[in-house]
């Protein structure tokens, strides 16, 4: 009984613990996927240079995707509940998740020498059309995770509920909000696509970081016609009762 009390206690602690991680992380990441940096010439051979820092990087992002992949797959999940942190599972993915994110955002190597196009950010309509995009972008982005069900999306809502020995959140969804959550875990396609191709400076290695998270979403993310149309049902009945609601 004591240690199961020290083993939920513990749990918790991990997943607040998780949850400030990937707060700060994502405000970092925020900053450097939005805010360009000002770009300082390296002395020394440009293409040795170049490739050395694509080379790091690609290796950055192979991590990121490696452990985005394995750490979301059943054989993984089946271990952990195994050996029973199944209601930690998200948590754990969630604190991966931010410390590859960090080791990403420490070791990235911007490459200077060559860029398919600069903006100059001075001009003032141009600065005000990049920073309302990007707004909204991330807008977008936030708004839509935590339209759904954020406390799940970052593991609380499992701690929780298994602190209070109540099963599994999700049991309380629909089947098909499921399966639209195990195609899409988290929206906002657009929203990133957005953050990654929209940026005054488009380096090498920022393109080589836009086209591979690209192609990863495009993969990753393999929504199918019956939950387009499980959403479509779904914002007519909000809206139909939003409406009714009105009329009252």
């Amino acid at each position: 009984m004591v240690f199961s009390s020290i083993a939920n206690i513990a749990k918790v602690f991990f997943a607040l613990v998780s949850f400030i991680g990937i707060f700060y992380v994502t405000m970092e990441l925020t900053y450097f996927l939005s805010f360009p940096k000002k770009l300082l010439k390296v002395e020394g051979n440009p293409w040795l240079i170049t490739s050395r820092a694509l080379l790091q990087d690609m290796f950055l992002l192979t991590i990121f995707i490696f452990q985005h992949s394995f750490m979301a797959s059943t054989k993984f999940k089946e271990v952990l509940y195994k050996i029973h942190l199944g209601d930690i599972t998200r948590s754990i993915y969630v604190a991966a998740t931010a410390g590859v994110f960090w080791i990403m955002l420490k070791h990235w190597k911007t490459t200077v020498h060559f860029a398919l196009w600069e903006v100059n950010l001075n001009y003032k309509p141009i600065f005000y059309l990049y920073f309302g995009i990007h707004v909204t972008a991330w807008i977008i982005i936030y708004v839509a995770n935590i339209c759904t069900d954020v406390t799940e999306l970052l593991g609380l809502k499992q701690v929780y509920y298994s602190f209070l020995n109540l099963p599994d959140p999700n049991l309380r969804k629909s089947y098909r909000l499921r399966q639209l959550t195990s195609h899409m875990r988290h929206p906002s396609l657009i929203g990133f696509l957005l953050v990654f191709w929209i940026f005054p400076f488009m380096t090498l290695d920022r393109i080589l970081l836009a086209s591979i998270l690209t192609c990863y979403m495009y993969i990753a993310w393999n929504t199918d016609g019956e939950d387009y149309h499980y959403q479509k049902c779904m914002y007519q009945r909000k809206y139909f009762e939003l409406k009714r609601m009105r009329n009252y």
